[in-house]
């Protein structure tokens, strides 16, 4: 094992199609030298009609073979898709959990200290590789540990990484983690971009520089924020101009990336991570695989400190000179 990725749990609904997340996460198991946990919730058998009084022992009797008989399919996946295969892969490992996916899997992954989830993207229908499905979105809001979303084919090491940030202390413990979590699965920095879209309202909210000033400063803090929070090599830098969904969903396309690394926002009082637009949308409509950071995960690690940057203060810099007349 690295250190970095000991534990894996991965989320199957037992129909075909999430034969390749399990492929994806043995995978990962298996490139990061982790133990993986396969889970998969289960509703309550429901009570059949004309039963007067039930008995409490009945009723656990019925669970438990509810359980065992998810344990059974549980055994088979994990047989044809190569995870039992893992080595020093237990029984112990196939998880049945009594519950919605959603909350299931998350307190599964809570339970054991999970340092990775994985989970598909969305099952069945037209539209699957260009939405997020229920469950992954709750599974994001609720989880603390990074979680692989699986939308396509799974590339190990990923080739093509986009990481994006937008210079904030959030987004460079996003990074720093990302990176981490990369190095875990046999990639390299050196196939990654650090990507900043620099939009058309921050190019604007520094009236005494030019637009290419404003570039300019943009990529040194960048280019700051990477050397502060690399993990070994630095990835290279991608500066880009327009509004940022768009901007980062050109970015994946253009480069036919591999996998996607971005961050959640924070948390609200209902119990649930509040994902900032950008990245709500990004999740939603990128076509690759996804690593989504969410802010306890950030820092995880003894030492860790969220250093961000601020491009928006250059004091070394002579402002562009002020039109004749104005």
């Amino acid at each position: 094992m690295n250190g970095t990725i000991k534990t894996i749990v991965i989320a199957t609904s037992l129909r075909d199609e999430s034969d390749a997340v399990v492929c994806a996460g043995a995978d990962a198991a298996r490139a990061a030298g982790a133990r993986a946990w396969l889970v998969h919730a289960f509703p309550p058998q429901a009570i059949p009609t004309g039963i007067g009084s039930i008995d409490s022992h009945w009723v656990a009797e019925q669970l438990e073979w509810q359980a065992s008989e998810v344990r059974a399919k549980l055994a088979a996946q994990a047989r044809s898709t190569g995870l039992a295969s893992l080595p020093g892969f237990r029984q112990e490992q196939l998880f049945p959990v009594l519950g919605s996916p959603r909350r299931a899997v998350v307190d599964a992954a809570r339970t054991l200290n999970a340092d990775l989830i994985v989970i598909g993207a969305a099952e069945g229908g037209a539209l699957k590789k260009m939405l997020l499905g229920s469950t992954a979105d709750g599974v994001i809001r609720r989880a603390s540990c990074p979680v692989l979303v699986v939308r396509s084919e799974m590339a190990l090491p990923p080739a093509r990484v986009e990481i994006a940030v937008d210079l904030s202390p959030l987004s460079a413990g996003v990074l720093r983690e990302g990176l981490r979590v990369l190095l875990a699965l046999g990639g390299s920095a050196k196939q990654a971009a650090a990507l900043f879209v620099l939009s058309p309202i921050d190019l604007r909210l520094s009236p005494d520089f030019t637009s290419e000033q404003v570039e300019r400063f943009a990529r040194q803090e960048l280019g700051r924020l990477v050397e502060a929070n690399r993990v070994g090599e630095a990835p290279r830098l991608e500066l880009r101009t327009g509004e940022p969904r768009e901007g980062i969903l050109a970015a994946l396309a253009e480069t036919k990336a591999d996998l996607a690394i971005l961050g959640t926002h924070g948390r609200s009082g209902f119990d649930r991570l509040l994902l900032g637009s950008v990245a709500s949308e990004v999740m939603r409509l990128a076509g690759c695989n996804l690593l989504v950071v969410p802010p306890e995960a950030s820092l995880r690690h003894p030492g860790a400190e969220q250093v961000g940057a601020d491009w928006q203060y250059v004091p070394d810099e002579v402002a562009a000179p002020a039109p004749v007349g104005a």
